[in-house]
């Protein structure tokens, strides 16, 4: 049986790094490409590319319905936060009116994923280590926490990801600027040493529990992993399961930590797939096929074999004739 898969935000490099998962999977795949501009490179990979409204729009929700009713989806993988944040709220009504499966978390969840504030207060109540995270409007917390935490200080937009909106305080000077520059700014302490930093992949069944995991020591490159090493034995593993099991997470999720004297500290969640997703696939880790296997043909995942490895990221080139861009941007669709 082929199984029609909608990946959404056909421009960003995470939805190239679902697709190349999906290429990879022994199952019988057909993808439907869509994103609101005919210059997303996705959109030309893709079996089929539609070019739709931004998620912001009110026509967005209705061309989804439409295209998982004409291209009969079966699963719909999400590229962005944006988009996710409206299917998620929207996944009932998706459902009932096309069959499509939106892979998820609930909006719940993944307000509090997305709110490195709120993350850290609810790792604090869950009895994981967590960085000391105060927010600059509280003016006595502030005050408090300036005292207590010595420099240097991480400073990030409590909301944004991908090393956008984050900046390093190391005097009074630059963390008041960071503060008035930086939109929802949070103040975290600087988590030592620099070169611990691993990226760790969660899979969160039906059921509420963890049934995989993978990790991943990494060094960042713009706003991504760009070179990891897989770990096939770390205990990290089980640790970010209980973490993420203790969120209520959905499917695959991805837990940011670093390695410190005092253990391991977690100071980012995203509930999405990963910028790793096809390096995971190629250690036997592939969340796509995951996600097929268990929400629609009802599977019990069984904790893949993983192979050790490094992977080390490059920058690489798509053409796509003249012709063939002119159509979409005309037709607002494309097919092979």
């Amino acid at each position: 049986m082929k199984t029609n898969v909608l990946l959404t935000g056909a421009g960003g490099n995470l939805a190239h790094f679902i697709q190349q998962a999906l290429m990879a999977s022994r199952l019988d795949i057909r993808v439907v490409a869509c994103d609101y501009s005919p210059n997303a490179v996705g959109l030309y990979q893709a079996d089929v590319g539609y070019v739709i409204p931004p998620a912001k729009d009110a026509g967005y929700l209705p061309r989804i319905i439409s295209i998982c009713q004409m291209e009969e989806i079966h699963i719909i993988m999400v590229g962005g936060m944006v988009e996710m944040r409206l299917l998620a709220q929207n996944q009932d009504l998706i459902r009932q009116q096309t069959g499509a499966f939106v892979v998820t978390s609930a909006p719940k969840v993944l307000q509090t994923m997305e709110d490195k504030f709120a993350l850290a207060r609810h790792l604090a109540s869950h009895g994981f280590d967590h960085p000391d995270s105060v927010l600059p409007g509280n003016v006595t917390e502030f005050a408090e926490f300036l005292r207590r935490v010595p420099y240097p200080y991480i400073v990030k937009d409590r909301f944004g990801g991908g090393s956008q909106g984050l900046g390093i305080a190391r005097t009074q000077r630059q963390l008041d600027w960071l503060v008035e520059t930086i939109p929802n700014a949070v103040v975290q302490e600087y988590l030592y040493p620099d070169d611990e930093e691993f990226t760790v992949g969660g899979f969160m069944g039906s059921s509420g529990k963890a049934v995989a995991s993978i990790v991943m020591k990494r060094q960042l490159g713009l706003g991504m992993t760009f070179k990891a090493q897989v770990l096939v034995d770390s205990t990290l593993g089980s640790y970010c399961e209980s973490v993420l099991e203790s969120m209520g997470a959905l499917g695959p999720a991805n837990v940011q930590l670093r390695l410190t004297r005092r253990g391991p500290v977690v100071f980012e969640i995203n509930p999405r797939f990963s910028s790793t997703t096809s390096a995971r696939a190629h250690y036997g880790y592939n969340e796509p096929e995951m996600c097929i296997r268990h929400f629609l043909f009802q599977e019990e995942i069984k904790r893949p074999q993983l192979t050790g490895g490094r992977f080390f990221r490059i920058i690489n080139d798509v053409f796509v004739a003249e012709a063939d861009f002119l159509k979409l941007k005309a037709e607002r669709t494309i097919r092979k």
